[in-house]
């Protein structure tokens, strides 16, 4: 796994992960039928699965 911050400074950071082919059609799946980008709906995933919000960051 890569983890990298970004530049400008952004209080994001930019990761690379494996995951499960059939996890990554899901969650690319309701991206999509939300009009959403992957990477912002992994956000929301993991956001959810700590219970944050973006008050929290």
């Amino acid at each position: 796994m890569t983890d990298e911050n970004s530049s400008g400074g952004s209080d994001t950071t930019h990761t690379s992960i494996e995951i499960d082919r059939e996890v990554w059609r899901q969650v690319r799946a309701e991206a999509v039928a939300e009009g959403s980008n992957v990477s912002v709906k992994l956000e929301d995933i993991l956001r959810q699965h700590f219970d944050m919000d973006e008050s929290d960051t």
